[in-house]
């Protein structure tokens, strides 16, 4: 009995028992670190993906049009949801504030240093909208209340996050052609449809005018802006942020005048019949002539030509086609009329300057090309009374028995030339031919692909800060692309209206068209991301 007492005192074989309790206050603490800390981790990782999101919608709206910050705000805050395109929630904060991750503080930056650790410090603050590039996102601090922790004092933890985010803008597919918009909302609207619009060249130094219009350099130099003129514009697209204008030059509008089959310096070989590229419209109708001349012969006889012969004699010297004979095309006569611009644009009374009142001579271009008065074209076309020169311009296409073919105008030297002795005298009278080409040989529908030759997609811009030219995104925004159906070619001339080479003048159709289906972000795409 002895013994027995004696062996289990000695016994060791339950000596983990003791160290176990010892430990096990330690344990449940450790347990519980582990458990509400995760929760807390999660916490965090939650609030940092809400503000990541809430930044990146935010950024979006940074279009540095009017009301840029405000709607950034409302994009991310919005009391009512309704116009919110963030909104996140938190399922690791039990602190009775809700699901909901709601945002502490937005701050604009016109610059953010990311080489800065402190964000406030890296952060230049933007003045207003038309600065704000970049923007800071903070959301409310949020709770995790403890479910084990407390065990070791240890009660709650706390937790915000913040990010940065930026828009990167691109422009996509359109003419290298940045116009001045006037400072109208939405501009050009449905109801600018049918405005004429006289584009001139933005000023070296000083504020460009609503009208006034620039190049956007794609990067590749002034030979890549020509190509994209004679072209179908810009193939693919370019970050505005690299995208700078530059004046207008001479060089664009040769680059156009090929869309009406004018070509600089008589050099027709542009147009590849095979591509389109640099090729003519369907239709180039324009208030210009191609100037020739031809000779008629009368022997014996000081009588000069009639109107009839001088008419026939001027018909043959007009090629048929115009590109292979490469005819030089000059300022228009009184013999022809094309489509007229806005009247206040011939007498510089036009209340938008370079933007014109809708008011244009569809009397005079019927009863000169057709001999249809003002109560019968309407009758004749089915066009309304009001007709803009682009729904004239396509009821021609439509109808092409009753497009007027090449015309000839002549014109009779008055002296002849006499050769001979008195008995036999030869009389050769010259005959200057005019020729007007209202159809080509090769037109753009040879190519569905592409859009109509006379249909130029532009960019609309906000110049208020574009004091000369400009340089990237920082002093002008683009807005839209709208297109413009070019009326008549750029040539300095003084009729029907003071004109300058540099200028080019259209009429507004609208907002730009695709030429394939779906058109979101065809024209203009913007990518907002993280800057941290």
């Amino acid at each position: 009995m002895l013994r027995l007492a004696r062996n289990l005192w000695r016994s060791d074989r339950a000596a983990v028992a003791p160290l176990t309790a010892m430990s096990l206050f330690a344990l449940i603490a450790v347990g519980g670190v582990a458990f509400d800390y995760a929760r807390l981790a999660a916490m965090d990782t939650e609030l940092q993906q809400a503000a990541d999101q809430a930044a990146l919608a935010a950024a979006t709206q940074l279009d540095r049009a009017d009301g840029a910050q405000a709607r950034a705000a409302t994009a991310i805050e919005d009391p009512d949801n309704s116009h919110r395109l963030s909104r996140n929630l938190t399922r690791f904060a039990n602190d009775n504030d809700g699901t909901t991750v709601e945002i502490a503080s937005i701050t604009f930056c016109s610059d953010f240093d990311d080489t800065v650790a402190d964000t406030t410090a890296a952060c230049t603050e933007a003045d207003g909208d038309g600065d704000s590039k970049f923007v800071i996102v903070t959301t409310d601090l949020r709770t995790a209340n403890y479910a084990f922790t407390p065990i070791v004092a240890a009660f709650s933890g706390t937790s915000q996050a913040s990010a940065v985010a930026a828009v990167q803008s691109s422009i996509c597919n359109v003419s290298p052609i940045m116009v001045c918009a006037p400072d109208t909302p939405g501009w050009p609207t449905d109801a600018d449809i049918g405005t004429g619009i006289r584009l001139k060249p933005g000023a070296q130094v000083g504020a460009w005018a609503p009208g006034n219009f620039g190049l956007l350099d794609f990067g590749s130099g002034n030979n890549g802006v020509i190509n994209a003129l004679q072209g179908f514009g810009l193939n693919g697209c370019q970050e505005t942020d690299t995208t700078a204008t530059e004046p207008g030059v001479k060089d664009v509008t040769d680059a156009i005048n090929t869309r009406l089959d004018v070509y600089d310096k008589g050099d027709a070989s542009i147009c590849n019949v095979s591509t389109g590229y640099g090729c003519p419209a369907a239709s180039a109708r324009k208030d210009a002539i191609a100037k020739t001349s031809t000779t008629i012969v009368k022997t014996n006889d000081a009588t000069p030509p009639t109107t009839a012969q001088v008419t026939t004699a001027a018909a043959g010297a007009c090629p048929a086609d115009p590109k292979a004979a490469k005819l030089v095309f000059e300022p228009p006569t009184d013999t022809v009329k094309g489509f007229q611009r806005d009247s206040c644009h011939y007498t510089d009374t036009c209340t938008g300057g370079n933007i014109g009142d809708k008011a244009w001579d569809r009397d005079g271009y019927f009863l000169s090309n057709y001999g249809w008065n003002s109560a019968t074209w309407p009758t004749q076309t089915g066009l309304p009374s009001t007709a803009t020169r682009y729904q004239v311009y396509q009821w021609e296409l439509q109808n092409p028995a009753v497009r007027l073919a090449t015309k000839a105008f002549g014109s009779l030297d008055p002296i002849p030339k006499v050769t001979g002795p008195a008995s036999n005298r030869k009389y050769t009278w010259t005959v200057n031919a005019q020729c007007s080409y209202p159809s080509v040989k090769y037109g753009s529908t040879a190519y569905p692909a592409q859009k109509d030759r006379r249909i130029e997609t532009v960019i609309a811009a906000d110049c208020s800060n574009l004091k000369g030219k400009g340089t990237a995104f920082e002093d002008f925004v683009i807005l839209r692309a709208f297109d413009v159906f070019l009326t008549e070619p750029s040539f300095t001339r003084a009729y029907p209206g003071p004109t300058n080479s540099k200028e080019i003048y259209g009429e507004i159709i609208g907002p730009a068209a695709t030429v394939q289906s779906g058109g979101f972000q065809y024209y203009s795409r913007a990518k907002p991301y993280l800057v941290r």
